[in-house]
């Protein structure tokens, strides 16, 4: 705003500086012409407020243009009126013309120089021709005005466009920094997500950077197919996460060229329709997701009028997945690493269960009571996954176990119990050469450690014991009071519950044995549940 003030504002400077310039003129005059000097005073003044008129009219109306106009006007009329009191043909304010037209073209163009050129000039011509006796001379200096508003005109038209070329410019560069900022603050909520939030993210931004309504994200999976990740629903209704496309016609094309495709009207082209369906609307957009050189997926986004989208769209949604393409590579290689872990887990677990028949299911349901326990302790997410695996694993050792031991129907002997209680070391040893997994090793190698000192292997007592250990030391406690053994039948869970409760602050950590009694009252794992359906 302190420039446009300042842009109203220097004509009246201008003029104020010209109408001093004619006082001193008149004050120098002859002294003879008083009566003249008197009425050129009092034009010279009003020439003056009809410019501060101007300039609050412009200031205050919403029609600016309006004020500059009928201003100006009253300006040269003003100055004619000079002329003619002041000398006709000679006087020395026909210069004051000039400065009119500066102002009046301010802003304004060719056509304004024009125009008051012309104004000026007829002006000139009249108030030379009232004030003495026609002259041809008067003709070259009205057509000297005519030519200095047409000169004036083309000046500031030129300055105008260089003006509005440099405006143009800066809001160029203002978006720009828009955009990156956008992508910057995208990039970064996006970084701490799993792969479906921080599709859907992307998605979001995307949709608001290039001005669409509806899209969605496909990343490849490890079959090769594009899989949808995140959608905003569309007219083909909501697409659920996991559906896979068609890896055919413009999807193909993206995903082997790495180009983005646009159309004015997907309705109307197969290509489009036959991978996208009823979405296929309006003008759409597909870009492409890559890292490293090579195809991860596609982002998909679309509007349901037909407008095709503009180059500064299309840059600014190419620059956002391009740089958020790494986090979705960065997830779904995270994704994939789970799955193989998990693999492994249940790879290992099924070992287990195939030596040892009791522990068939005995995993499985430690695991889904030590997790009630860490969610109701409010421990963080991964930590509840840490000790979920822990869990699964922590029998792993007994593979280690001669199978005479494992599968004996009578009480273990001395010696025997020795070997058994290798386990737990046996398991974490192999769970250290696993480097996915060995920040699950001391869970299990502790998960037989008592709270007051008396377990295995090393004696550990109180908090000295791993968190994660305690708590699967309970949820192993507990499963295996509630199962069959060769030798005995097993308890209920009310008795295992009592049970839990008198190892309190022995074998158990006592505040953690009060809180999975909570949850056996409240919210039990369903396989708890069952069972206590049963022994009703």
């Amino acid at each position: 705003m302190p420039a446009r003030a300042s842009f109203e504002w220097w004509p009246l400077y201008v003029r104020g500086l010209t109408v001093l310039f004619g006082l001193s003129v008149l004050a120098l005059g002859d002294p003879g012409a008083q009566a003249r000097s008197v009425a050129a005073v009092v034009l010279l003044v009003l020439l003056f407020a009809t410019g501060l008129l101007t300039v609050l009219a412009q200031r205050r109306l919403r029609e600016p243009y309006a004020a500059s106009y009928v201003g100006t006007g009253l300006e040269l009329l003003i100055v004619s009126f000079l002329v003619h009191e002041t000398g006709g043909l000679h006087s020395v304010f026909y210069y004051f013309y000039v400065p009119v037209l500066v102002w009046g073209t301010a802003g304004h163009g060719l056509a304004a120089g024009m125009l008051g050129g012309w104004a000026a000039a007829i002006g000139y011509a009249v108030a030379a021709a009232a004030a003495a006796q026609p002259s041809l001379a008067a003709f070259p200096r009205a057509a000297l005005l005519l030519v200095v508003g047409f000169l004036i005109g083309m000046i500031e038209q030129r300055r105008g466009e260089a003006e509005a070329v440099a405006l143009q410019g800066a809001r160029a560069l203002t978006r720009q920094a828009a955009i990156a900022e956008e992508i910057r603050v995208a990039l970064m909520d996006m970084a701490p997500l799993d792969l479906p939030h921080r599709a859907r993210v992307l998605l979001d931004r995307c949709l608001r950077l290039v001005g669409a309504v509806f899209g969605l994200v496909a990343v490849l999976d490890v079959e090769g197919r594009p899989v949808v990740e995140a959608a905003v629903p569309g007219p083909g209704g909501e697409r659920p996460r996991g559906e896979a496309l068609p890896k055919v016609a413009v999807l193909e094309t993206v995903l082997r060229s790495g180009i983005a495709q646009t159309v004015v009207d997907a309705a109307s082209d197969a290509r489009w329709v036959s991978v996208f369906g009823d979405d296929a609307a309006g003008s759409a957009l597909l870009l492409p997701l890559r890292s490293e050189g090579r195809a991860l997926g596609a982002v998909y986004l679309a509007r349901r009028d037909v407008r095709l989208f503009t180059e500064e769209e299309l840059a600014a949604g190419r620059a956002l997945v391009e740089m958020a393409a790494v986090l979705l590579q960065d997830a779904r290689m995270q994704v994939q690493a789970h799955d193989f872990q998990l693999s492994a887990v249940n790879t290992l677990t099924a070992a287990l269960e195939a030596k040892d028949p009791y522990t068939r299911g005995h995993s499985q349901r430690v695991a889904g009571n030590a997790v009630a326990i860490a969610t109701e302790l409010g421990l963080p997410a991964e930590e509840v996954e840490r000790i979920r695996w822990a869990s699964l694993l922590h029998d792993l050792g007994k593979i280690a176990t001669p199978e005479h031991i494992l599968r004996k129907r009578a009480p273990l002997s001395d010696d025997e119990r020795v070997v058994m209680n290798q386990h737990p070391q046996r398991g974490a040893g192999i769970l250290r050469e696993m480097a996915p997994f060995r920040a699950l090793a001391e869970y299990v190698e502790y998960h037989q450690e008592a709270y007051d000192g008396t377990g295995y292997p090393e004696g550990l007592a109180g908090e000295a014991i791993p968190l994660g250990a305690r708590i699967i030391r309970i949820a192993d406690t507990f499963d295996a009071i509630i199962s069959d053994r060769p030798y005995r039948r097993g308890r209920s869970v009310q008795e295992a519950a009592a049970e839990l409760r008198s190892m309190a602050g022995t074998a158990l950590d006592p505040t953690l044995v009060e809180v999975f009694l909570r949850i056996l009252r409240e919210k039990p794992p369903f396989e708890v549940q069952l069972r206590m359906w049963r022994e009703r």
